[in-house]
């Protein structure tokens, strides 16, 4: 009984094992994913340096009150 039970999933493996392999997606980037990767890292950019402009002028701002004190 217990070589039945070990035998019957040993069969189920082997044919879930033994079906067609599947193609793998490929994971090159294609050149319109490429454009849109670019525009999003330049936009990316672009806030990073609006963003630390602001900080400094906040940063300069808050200086000035304190030296005010």
């Amino acid at each position: 009984m217990k070589k039945k039970a070990l035998l019957l999933p040993v069969i189920a493996l082997m044919f879930a094992c033994t079906g067609e392999k599947k193609a793998e997606e490929s994971a090159e980037a294609t050149p319109e994913q490429i454009e849109v990767i670019e525009q999003s890292t330049e936009q990316l950019e672009q806030s990073i340096e609006s963003s630390e402009a602001e900080m400094s002028q906040t940063q300069s701002d808050i200086d000035s009150l304190l030296n005010d004190i």
